[in-house]
């Protein structure tokens, strides 16, 4: 059964109902911690590309705020988020926490103000003001397909990205697959690696920022004997649970990174 979810500003939600149900109870817990300080809160994700899987994704959230948040407020928020207060329909949930500013003005390095990934299998991890360029593909992504859940329009609160800045952010990404190849938390398979260079030479060829699932089959359909690309999607679809070979994998992350961006337009 699927259910009805309003935003605050007129505008449903047709989803999942467990996501669903999930989003109104994260976005009751938000807005009771900081109520009027809050600009709005955006879903991104797996779950705007009609690409979520409970098996594999995790529900990934922004929320951006007029001022910097208090310690009492992040326990809060780190008190009603946790996986055992309010269970994720995936996963798990990333969660972060912007100011204003940040999202009205991006740069190449933004910050952020607080951090939470909690999940099933694995304790709270909590981070506080910290900076993360990957955070520009967050909110490259909102804007293209991401969903306010409550509070100003998206089109209202995050500035355009200059394409350069993004095009640096997906490398960033990719060299840090580099170094964590089997990673035991964020890829023990090797398949994000992997699937995280689709996205990228997805975007750099056609400037849509897609799902993984949908630039696997993209670059399957450059590539069709790529073995790496074949069991990457396949580990992502509970086909597979054996490792990718490593040879395969740092090949075609470099391959990705040496291309340079084609058909995309100044700021996204």
């Amino acid at each position: 059964m699927l259910i009805k979810m309003t935003n605050g500003w007129g505008k449903l939600f047709f989803m999942d109902d467990q996501i669903d149900e999930y989003l109104y109870q994260l976005t009751e817990v938000v807005n009771a911690v900081l109520h009027d300080r809050m600009v709005g809160l955006y879903l991104s994700g797996s779950a705007v590309l009609d690409d979520f899987n409970k098996h594999v994704s995790d529900i990934d959230v922004l929320c951006v705020v007029k001022r910097p948040l208090k310690a009492v407020e992040k326990q809060a928020l780190v008190q009603g988020l946790s996986d055992n207060a309010l269970p994720s329909p995936g996963v798990g949930l990333e969660f972060y926490v912007v100011v204003e500013k940040e999202a009205a003005h991006p740069h190449s390095l933004p910050s952020y103000e607080f951090a939470l990934l909690t999940g099933q299998t694995f304790t709270d991890k909590v981070e506080e003001e910290g900076v993360d360029e990957g955070l520009l593909m967050d909110f490259a992504l909102i804007l293209q397909s991401g969903r306010t859940l409550t509070g100003r329009p998206k089109e209202d609160v995050f500035g355009k990205i200059p394409k350069p800045w993004l095009h640096e952010a997906m490398n960033g990404s990719l060299r840090w697959h580099e170094k964590h190849i089997f990673h035991p938390f964020y890829d023990p398979y090797g398949h994000e690696a992997v699937l995280n260079a689709c996205r990228s030479w997805c975007f750099k060829e056609t400037g849509v920022l897609t799902s993984k699932t949908k630039a696997a089959t993209w670059a399957l359909q450059l590539f069709p004997d790529a073995d790496v690309i074949r069991h990457a999607l396949a580990i992502r679809h509970g086909q597979r649970h054996d490792l990718v070979n490593v040879e395969e994998i740092q090949p075609f992350l470099r391959y990705v990174i040496s291309k340079n961006l084609s058909k995309i337009p100044s700021v996204i």
